[in-house]
């Protein structure tokens, strides 16, 4: 079924089971890490930056957990084009294709820093 001119992907059961053994694991290695860094000494910087990294992407593999099993799993948030399972099997939580990410990196690394 079409949608904005690409074809819908199903993967199959196998697939978004591994994806979803892989995206609990990466969580509870985060939850780990945000633990102790969240112990760690919160006014040294680097410690800060790590932790503010870490939950951001805990949340992005909490999300990523809650749609796992959505028909719209594996689409481009952006274009809706297929993420390839290499691309999904590498980093679960991917929500944008490979030419979308990168549009999306160039304009972060263009825009001015405050």
């Amino acid at each position: 079924m079409p949608l904005n001119g690409h074809h819908r992907h199903y993967f199959t059961i196998q697939q978004r089971e591994t994806l979803q053994r892989q995206l609990k694991a990466r969580a509870a290695q985060l939850r780990e890490e945000v633990d102790e860094d969240a112990r760690a000494d919160l006014n040294a910087e680097p410690e800060a930056a790590e932790l503010a990294l870490d939950v951001a992407e805990l949340r992005a593999v909490e999300a990523a957990l809650a749609r796992v099993h959505d028909p719209d799993f594996g689409l481009c948030a952006v274009c809706e084009a297929e993420i390839p399972y290499a691309r999904l099997s590498a980093n679960p939580a991917a929500t944008r294709c490979l030419a979308c990410q990168a549009q999306h990196e160039r304009a972060a690394a263009a825009a001015p820093r405050t």
